[in-house]
């Protein structure tokens, strides 16, 4: 009889683990071989970021303030023609187009710039430069658009068909309650432009249209004050002439003592309200005037001051943040 031979047990345990090692090894290179291709990507990604897109954010930005500046002399320009608002926008639509397609084009080249930092979140420092070079070039995209679509309402502000260009009321005034009147009749419009300007997105405009707010409230106050000492002295130089009246009449009656010393302490007291009334007029007045004077300047360094400062302040901040982000670009490339 034929004796089949017998199987061991062990055998089938021993290529269960020979194909659990066959198949880690297999899993680990293939691992190795992701990992190596996702740092290689990463390099590539970085190296674009670096060498590509930054170059472009940047050379983007050079070509925005020229755009601006071509589209606020075109639009001044066309105003001093003499135009009107409308016709001035329409005389310069094609340097606002051209400003337009620049900001967009800057925009561009900023989505671009984050899109290529598609690392996790083990590359903090990169991502972090990128996110903080983002904030200031957005910042200065928003500020330079709003220069220049809220220019039209500043520029105009004074103009005879704008909102302010009754404030200056002083020559059409008879008396001083008459130019507080006409004064709060003008700054009626005067307000809403101003509110409207408070909606820009460039702050160096709102900021300006709060301090005249201000301003309009303060000549607003002091006209009132002025208007009412006026008054006051109007009334005073009829009190005078009833206190004159008053003293002589004592003195043709021979009047006691006592009446005399009660008519004195009158005259003082009387006295010492036109002294009063006289130091709040003058304070008022000089106010008011200063005021008035004051706006031409406060309107001229909305450009030559503020602007300007915010402008530096970009210029600054932006290039040294796209160094930043080199650096960390450098440092992760090094790694």
């Amino acid at each position: 009889m034929t004796m089949e031979p017998v199987r061991s047990k062990r055998r089938p345990v021993l290529i269960a683990l020979a194909i659990a090692v066959v198949l880690a090894v297999v899993a680990s290179v293939v691992v190795i071989s992701l990992t190596t291709m996702a740092a290689q990507q990463r390099r590539e990604s970085l190296a674009l970021l670096k060498d590509e897109r930054l170059t472009a954010l940047v050379d983007a930005r050079g070509k925005v303030q020229p755009a601006v500046n071509k589209y606020l002399a075109a639009y001044k320009k066309a105003r001093n023609a003499p135009a009107s608002r409308e016709e001035a926008e329409k005389s310069s639509a094609t340097e606002r187009d051209e400003f337009q397609q620049t900001i967009n084009s800057a925009r561009t080249a900023l989505a671009e710039v984050q899109a290529s930092n598609t690392a996790g979140a083990e590359a903090v420092t990169v991502t972090g430069a990128v996110d903080l070079l983002g904030d200031s070039y957005q910042a200065y995209l928003d500020s330079m658009e709003g220069l220049v679509e809220s220019y039209a309402q500043f520029e105009g502000l004074f103009r005879e068909d704008a909102g302010c260009s009754g404030l200056f009321v002083g020559s059409k005034a008879a008396n001083l309650r008459e130019r507080q009147t006409l004064l709060g009749q003008a700054a009626v419009p005067c307000r809403e432009a101003v509110n409207q300007l408070k909606q820009s997105k460039n702050i160096s405009y709102v900021e300006f249209a709060r301090t005249l707010d201000n301003e309009i409230a303060q000549l607003e106050s002091h006209a009132e004050t002025t208007a009412k000492s006026e008054e006051n002295y109007n009334e005073f130089v009829r009190l005078k002439d009833e206190f004159v009246k008053k003293a002589d009449d004592a003195a043709a009656r021979n009047a006691s003592e006592e009446e005399l010393l009660k008519i004195a302490d009158e005259v003082k007291a009387f006295n010492t309200r036109i002294k009063n009334n006289r130091s709040e007029f003058d304070f008022a007045a000089k106010r008011y005037l200063n005021g008035v004077k004051e706006m031409p300047t406060l309107v001229e360094e909305v450009f030559s001051k503020n602007v300007a400062a915010q402008i530096k302040h970009h210029d600054t901040v932006i290039p040294l943040r796209v160094q930043v982000l080199k650096d960390a670009i450098d440092a992760e490339l090094a790694e």
